[in-house]
């Protein structure tokens, strides 16, 4: 199975709603990492896993969400709340506290993928206002028997993979 994983949208409806129309049928969720800017009633958020970010009217989202799909403990947060800009070590502490084996945030706007401790992390950048690489991204994970098989990153206009940001396992 496949997720879409994406953040900092800044009110781009229109790029959002492309992803979900280039992904219909490809991917079985996507999770929204926060700073949508949009209403939580708005069309093209139902279905989603969403959670709030600095720039989102405070209470349209969860702050965070825990999420158990396809055998996985998934942790989703925005990051504001952790300092992911100038550390990785609240966050990190925090993922441990939550026994999580996926943590999905944003914040940064900088796409990246790691694993530490048995614990992968995915930034999927922004959508917006990307700040590394240049290009506006988003992330799609595969899962299969239960287990994260690869972090992929894709540009968002061309669609292409940029595989310097993807994490593979072996």
């Amino acid at each position: 199975m496949k997720w879409l994983v994406v953040s900092d949208t800044h009110g781009d409806r229109e790029g959002l709603k492309m992803l979900r129309e280039r992904h219909d049928g490809d991917v079985s969720a996507i999770f929204h990492c926060g700073d949508s800017e949009l209403a939580s009633d708005d069309p093209l958020l139902q279905s989603l896993y969403v959670v709030t970010g600095n720039t989102d009217l405070r209470g349209e989202f969860p702050e965070e969400e825990e999420i158990q799909w396809g055998g996985v403990r998934i942790w989703m947060t925005h990051g504001h709340l952790y300092q992911v800009k100038s550390t990785n070590q609240v966050l990190q502490d925090k993922a441990t506290e939550k026994n999580a084996q996926l943590v999905l945030h944003g914040h940064s706007h900088f796409a990246g993928a790691y694993e530490k401790d048995g614990i992968i992390y995915v930034n999927p950048g922004s959508l917006t206002l990307p700040k590394r690489p240049k290009q506006a991204t988003y992330a799609i994970i595969t899962v299969m028997d239960e287990q994260i098989q690869a972090v992929r990153f894709y540009e968002k206009e061309s669609g292409e993979e940029m595989t310097a940001f993807s994490l593979l396992k072996h």
